[in-house]
């Protein structure tokens, strides 16, 4: 036999933690609340509980959030202490309402961390918001302007603003707080 189908002995996969803040309000200066993300290779997701994804309003309640977990993460000791991302809410919303292009990535960093925290609620937005926001993303990959984009496609700012806030009320119906 040449190659081995399945890997023997199964390679280990390196896990990682992630600290990641969110900020709603563009006028506060420091993140509003937090989540931990959990990398098994090429797999990311947040941490759970109940199905529902965790979150806490200060970086000290990291090891608490992560003790209250239940989808594979809570034996880890290697809690960050720097955030790895900055998800600016609002400023996203801004840029998809206002601007051409999404210069700083704020944008395209909002959909990216949606997708895995609603892939982990096992929630998808209905399909003319899953094409809006896939379309997007991925043009964000290839190049900053996405509005002429948009025009082009027969897409509007207003149904990428609506796929947006509905990700926001599907991660905020499916979410669970640590104090």
């Amino acid at each position: 036999m040449a190659t081995q189908t399945v890997q023997f002995p199964p390679k280990k996969l390196r896990r990682e933690l992630y600290l990641i803040g969110f900020r709603m309000d563009p006028a506060s200066n420091k993140p509003q609340f937090y989540t931990l993300i959990g990398s098994e290779g090429e797999s990311e997701r947040p941490i759970t509980r109940q199905g529902r994804i965790l979150f806490f309003r200060s970086q000290k309640s990291a090891a608490k959030a992560l003790a209250a977990s239940d989808n594979g993460f809570r034996g880890m000791r290697s809690i960050p202490d720097e955030l790895e991302m900055l998800c600016e809410v609002g400023e996203a919303l801004h840029v998809a309402n206002q601007k051409d292009s999404d210069e700083d990535g704020w944008l395209f960093e909002l959909i990216a961390v949606f997708d895995d925290l609603l892939r982990a609620v096992e929630l998808a937005p209905p399909q003319e918001y899953v094409e809006v926001l896939t379309a997007v993303a991925t043009r964000l990959v290839e190049t900053t302007e996405f509005a002429g984009f948009l025009k082009q496609r027969g897409m509007t700012r207003e149904r990428l603003e609506d796929a947006l806030l509905w990700c926001i009320g599907a991660v905020a119906a499916k979410s669970s707080w640590v104090e």
